[in-house]
């Protein structure tokens, strides 16, 4: 294979990746009301028990403007709330409310345990494969 050919094959795998993920994503938003990217930002929280507005909006690629906008479509739903911190007012944490607790346990309801091990494993497999090329770049 020349370099041409490695080139659009690897390519072609990076497009191939990026499309079952986001089909992942739709299988567990499918049945959702809400955005996937609100879903992600519900699960986020969930993770890291609470962020802050540019957390969120580093890791959405957004301005903080839009992150905050974002919150605000989770709180309208009682899903998440903003919290100030008794050390310094000017610092606001988005953490998950008991609904929003209660909204990811359901995302997650129409899986099986041994269903969420082999998919956590799997993923788990990728993200050490992926880990391994950034190693060797």
């Amino acid at each position: 294979m020349d370099k041409d050919e490695s080139i659009k094959a690897l390519m072609e795998e990076m497009f191939n990746i990026q499309v079952k993920s986001n089909n992942f994503m739709k299988v567990l938003t499918h049945d959702e009301d809400i955005s996937e990217n609100l879903v992600l930002l519900l699960l986020r929280l969930k993770l890291f028990g609470f962020l802050k507005i540019t957390e969120i909006s580093d890791a959405f690629l957004l301005t903080p403007g839009a992150a905050s906008n974002m919150c605000d479509k989770l709180e309208k739903l009682n899903y998440i709330e903003r919290v100030r911190t008794k050390d310094d007012r000017r610092v606001v944490r988005v953490t998950l409310t008991k609904i929003g607790e209660e909204r990811v346990e359901e995302i997650f309801s129409k899986f099986s345990i041994k269903k969420l091990d082999t998919i956590t494993s799997t993923l788990s497999e990728i993200n050490h494969l992926f880990k391994n090329i950034e190693n060797n770049i």
